[in-house]
């Protein structure tokens, strides 16, 4: 029986369909299911959906996880599987639970309180079961860099990359 491989999206629910991050999503959905990731994020719209469409291009498999606690139930229409949870901590726990690979794109408090959740967790188990963490953009550059020197400590630094783009995403994912 084939292992199943999961990814997770962190990103905003903004609505610019055609803006960079956007459009960078799809393809980052469309990699991850060409090399066999399920992919779960929460479902709603802006990075998820774009996930979740780039994903549905080709081929694959999209779980959105929503929650009561923000409001709607209802996920975005690239979904293959919705799970609806009660609260904010029970969502975490799905998407963060047997995921190999974070994605980390643009968002706001939403997405940060999910990033140093994650990272705390991961942190804490052995190395050869760590996932791969990838921020994607420059606009991770200063925020990073600023943790780096004023709160992950040295040792740590090695559990995020951050990729300027898609194409150095896929390259990373790909070593």
């Amino acid at each position: 029986m084939k292992e199943i491989k999961y990814a997770a999206l962190f990103g905003g629910a903004g609505k610019n369909r055609e803006s960079k991050e956007y459009k960078e999503t799809v393809q980052i959905g469309s990699l991850l299911a060409e090399k066999g990731y399920v992919v779960k994020n929460g479902g709603y719209g802006g990075m998820m959906e774009a996930v979740s469409k780039g994903i549905l291009q080709s081929g694959g498999r999209a779980i959105g996880i929503t929650c009561k606690q923000v409001g709607s139930e209802k996920g975005n229409e690239f979904l293959s599987e919705t799970i609806v949870t009660e609260t904010l901590y029970q969502r975490l726990e799905l998407l963060i639970k047997e995921t190999n690979v974070f994605v980390i794109q643009r968002g706001g408090i939403g997405t940060l309180s999910e990033v140093f959740l994650t990272l705390d967790i991961i942190r804490k188990e052995r190395s050869a079961n760590r996932p791969k963490v990838f921020f994607i953009g420059s606009f991770w550059n200063e925020i990073i860099e600023t943790l780096k020197n004023n709160i992950i400590p040295e040792y740590e630094h090695h559990l995020f990359r951050i990729c300027m783009d898609y194409e150095e995403f896929k390259r990373e994912l790909l070593k």
